[in-house]
């Protein structure tokens, strides 16, 4: 069982990945049991052409707490490859 704080700091984290990822947002986490796995989704809502496919990343872990994790892990390797190709210093 996770703790209410523990989620709240896991979830604190994963809203200050975001925060420096304008237009972007993060579903719940869902367990699903068939691959016993938690999984949670921070998906691109800017506008796009009509039929241009959305960018998401999904973060997946043995527990609630681990998905975050790997989500907020995700995001940020992200952020970093964005700005090593703009030629900016990670």
């Amino acid at each position: 069982m996770v703790a209410d704080d523990e989620r709240e700091r896991a979830w604190g984290t994963v809203h200050d990945a975001i925060a420096q990822m304008p237009g972007w947002a993060v579903g719940p986490c869902t367990y699903h049991g068939e691959v016993a796995l938690w999984h949670v989704t921070a998906i691109d809502l800017r506008p796009r052409g009509r039929y241009a496919k959305r960018e998401a990343i999904t973060g997946a872990g043995a527990t609630e707490i681990e998905a975050l994790g790997a989500l907020v892990e995700l995001l940020e390797a992200r952020q970093i490859r964005r700005a090593i190709r703009a030629g900016r210093n990670p």
